[in-house]
């Protein structure tokens, strides 16, 4: 038997997440504002961040993969969201939102 859960992030938290993650491991994005966010769902996830500087010119920032999935699980355990440290982890895409999929089997 084995057992999945999924943790749903709207946008506004998956920005939240990508950015503190950031922050924790010394990436930070470039100064300006959060002009648009937009997920690509094909054939991995995406999420690209507009950053407009003051003055300058706009830069687009990616976030995939196994990049993407730390800064999920980060947001989750700084939100006391329990996630299995030895459960298998993937990000997917539900109701256009991206998800964490936590799969955990029971031996």
């Amino acid at each position: 038997m084995r057992e999945i859960r999924c943790i749903v992030f709207e946008d506004g938290e998956l920005i939240k997440a990508i950015l503190a993650h950031g922050r924790r491991t010394g990436k930070a994005l470039p100064a300006g504002q959060i002009s648009s966010f937009e997920i690509e769902r094909s054939p991995e996830v995406i999420a690209r961040m507009t950053i407009t500087p003051d003055a300058g010119q706009k830069t687009i920032v990616p976030t995939t993969g196994a990049e993407l999935a730390a800064a999920m699980i980060a947001y989750c355990i700084d939100r006391k969201v329990p996630v299995p440290a030895h459960a298998a982890k993937s990000i997917t895409i539900i109701d256009d939102q991206v998800a964490l999929k936590i799969r955990m089997s029971g031996d």
